[in-house]
């Protein structure tokens, strides 16, 4: 019975965590899902936000591009045309000229604006929108916080501490699973700085880069701030009236290996579900860094050469992402590279042309072994050997084994000289009646030893035996 009774027990909590799975697993996949659409306006800023079936607007384009706009939220087919959230970062034409449209054709909320007014026909226009269609609008301020479906949406900055207009821009973060975006509109790196200052939350996988790519935003101490994973641009085709993005922000972006996209390319759609991100549009930017890919040195440990001076220059391949690299994209620069030592190669990538362009820089290290020493002389003193040989400045010092073994391999006695400079030395205490055999290398700490120089052979010393003639004592 009681063996029963453990049975029975066995499979109720069984089915308690079939059943248990049953209820969670529905919510976990659908934990973390959200879209982004970046859309194509042209010069402007038009972002939709879409979770669980909820949308949040940010910005709108200009008013000239207002079908640009219109035509793609018509695409998302909006369930009853209600909207949660329009956002207006900051008044600029190019940011709230469509935004009139928008409340003629979709319910709308709640909107969110910055306390800044502009007097422009756009502003007017957006605010008689709201006004007519009795929608409820509020100023945001630093840390507020809502939802959207799945997704939780925080001001990190409100715009109050401009004193122009892009300074006014409304930073939102976009936090969803483990993954989050940061939504810049305009704002300037004046303004970038002062928020890294006040140690705001700036982490996040996906930036939309502010200002359409200008040089005097995003910058590099920001971008170190945030670590983006994925970079999108809004902006125009070039033109002599359009020049963003600047080469000097997509060199940034490259130099932190963010995946980089443009609006110039069309509508781009990113999804994250379940902590990944995920894109199907093409990354488009010239640049790319070389720092983390890798030189290849046809051989790391060198010789040097017997005239001094002589530079050794391998011969490089760079390889980035796996991929062998055109030479006639980067430069190659030596240094340390005429003396023994650790001798450097520094790769520079060439930011002419027009496409794959490399920058940043990448070095590596090989190593120069001192040259092959060589005696001058080994003169013989009875007890004595007077060693000379040549000097290696550049070197720690040198090694002289000696012995009666030719070989070198039993009786090897060393000496250390411990100067590249000094080339001279007297070897004491040897016997008179054995041949020696002396060789001398020289060594450089780290790096180490040069070859060993030929043999210099001292024979026994030939000791001629004297007679001496015995003399009768004379009485």
């Amino acid at each position: 019975m009681q063996k029963n009774n453990k049975t029975i027990i066995k499979y109720i909590a069984a089915l308690f965590l079939c059943c248990a799975f049953v209820l969670v697993a529905p919510v976990i996949a659908k934990a973390g899902e959200l879209t982004m659409h970046t859309i194509n306006v042209l010069h402007g800023d038009a972002i939709v936000l879409e979770s669980g079936g909820h949308y949040m607007l940010v910005d709108s384009g200009y008013a000239e591009n207002s079908e640009m706009l219109m035509s793609y939220l018509e695409k998302l087919d909006i369930p009853e045309k209600n909207i949660d959230y329009v956002v207006a970062t900051h008044p600029d034409g190019d940011h709230i000229g469509s935004m009139y449209k928008v409340y003629e054709e979709y319910n709308v909320a709640n909107t969110i604006l910055n306390d800044v007014p502009k007097p422009i026909k756009a502003y007017s226009r957006f605010i008689n929108a709201i006004k007519e269609e009795g929608t409820p609008f509020h100023n945001p301020v630093d840390g507020e916080t809502w939802t959207l479906g799945s997704a939780k949406i925080k001001v990190i900055y409100d715009g109050r501490q401009g004193t122009t207009y892009n300074e006014s821009s409304i930073v939102l973060k976009v936090t969803i699973d483990n993954k989050s975006i940061l939504l810049t509109a305009d704002l300037p790196s004046t303004m970038e700085e002062k928020l890294i200052q006040a140690k705001c939350d700036l982490a996040a996988d996906i930036l939309k880069v502010g200002h359409h790519g200008a040089a005097l935003s995003t910058s590099t101490q920001f971008l170190k701030k945030v670590k983006p994973t994925h970079a999108v641009i809004s902006a125009a085709p070039y033109s002599a009236d359009n020049l963003l993005p600047r080469a000097s922000l997509l060199k940034r972006l490259a130099k932190v290996f963010a995946k980089t996209y443009r609006t110039t390319d069309g509508d781009i759609v990113m999804h994250i579900k379940n902590g990944v991100i995920s894109t199907d549009h093409v990354e488009n930017n010239p640049y790319l860094c070389i720092t983390k890919g890798n030189v290849v040195l046809n051989s790391t440990l060198w010789t040097a050469g017997a005239v001094a001076g002589t530079a050794i220059k391998p011969n490089v391949s760079l390889f980035v992402n796996g991929q062998l690299m055109d030479p006639s994209k980067y430069s190659i620069s030596y240094s340390d590279n005429t003396h023994t030592g650790i001798a450097s190669v520094k790769v520079t990538g060439k930011e002419n042309g027009t496409t794959g362009k490399l920058t940043g820089s990448l070095s590596t290290t090989f190593k120069i072994l001192p040259h092959k020493s060589k005696f001058y002389s080994a003169i013989r003193y009875n007890t004595k050997v007077a060693l000379h040989w040549n000097a290696q400045k550049t070197c720690s010092g040198y090694e002289i084994q000696y012995s009666t073994d030719k070989s070198f391999k039993t009786k090897v006695k060393k000496v250390l000289v411990k100067s590249g400079t000094t080339n001279k030395k007297t070897i004491s205490k040897i016997s008179k009646k054995k041949t020696y055999y002396f060789r001398v290398r020289s060594y450089t700490t780290n790096v180490g030893n040069g070859a060993w120089s030929t043999k210099a052979k001292i024979k026994k010393v030939k000791v001629k035996k004297v007679k001496v003639k015995k003399t009768k004592k004379k009485n």
